[in-house]
């Protein structure tokens, strides 16, 4: 079974991320100082490790585990209060920030990323389509951004951009399906950010016919062979650029 260790005073969002961890399959071991985290990191080995950036000294057991044969490749979290300062959170080996109010449903989004890195598989009952589309982020007053989708759900995505997406967490995600004839449209919210640029969104309100759309895209996604399903998504995506 995966292992994670968890470094978090906070009682509810040690529960929340517990919880999901479980659901998941993974076992969690917790921890709301920083020496007994570091004795656990020392003496047991993690596929992941989480701290929350409140803890004292948080960013001193990312760095230990980066030495510890151990935990070299443990994936390593942090429960950020605000996107402000995360690049120093990287600096530490972090490859994976999730962003708080720590709710269930934005943990098990973010944690989706982590369960890529832990070799895992994806979690059940999302089915997640590997794409390459253009889309835009609308932050309003004439604000946009092109990113690139990657990875498309339900639920959310995961998107790349040449620029870094601003400190806001809301927007409005906007797409053309390959195929499809109505445009996508989906209030949205940045959960999780790694060090390579790519970010993870949820769609936290969709409208009843964006939302049609986009089960129908999918479940016609599931009819087409992997093989040749890549090529007419390419050219959809630079076609749109």
């Amino acid at each position: 079974m995966l292992r994670a260790m968890l470094l978090c005073a906070d009682s509810s969002a040690v529960q929340t991320v517990t919880r999901v961890f479980r659901d998941l399959g993974v076992e969690v071991e917790t921890s709301a100082s920083l020496g007994p985290a570091i004795e656990q990191i020392t003496t047991h080995k993690f596929d992941a490790i989480l701290v929350d950036d409140q803890v004292e000294g948080s960013a001193l057991v990312l760095e230990n585990s980066r030495q510890l044969a151990s935990c070299r490749k443990s994936v390593r979290i942090v429960l950020a209060d605000s996107p402000t300062g995360i690049g120093a959170a990287f600096q530490t080996g972090t490859q994976i920030v999730i962003y708080k109010p720590l709710t269930a449903e934005r943990v098990r989004h973010g944690l989706r990323a982590v369960r890529n890195l832990m070799a895992q598989e994806r979690r059940r009952g999302s089915k997640r389509v590997a794409v390459e589309i253009a889309a835009k982020l609308d932050y309003g007053r004439g604000r946009n951004l092109a990113v690139t989708v990657e990875d498309l759900s339900d639920s959310g995505a995961a998107v790349r951009s040449t620029r870094r997406l601003p400190e806001s967490q809301h927007f409005l995600f906007e797409c053309s399906l390959p195929g499809a004839n109505e445009i996508l449209h989906a209030r949205s919210e940045l959960v999780w950010r790694d060090a390579g640029g790519m970010c993870g969104i949820r769609f936290s309100d969709m409208s009843a016919s964006s939302r049609k759309t986009l089960l129908e895209w999918m479940k016609n996604q599931s009819r087409v062979p992997s093989d040749s399903a890549a090529e007419p998504l390419s050219r959809a995506a630079k076609s749109s650029q």
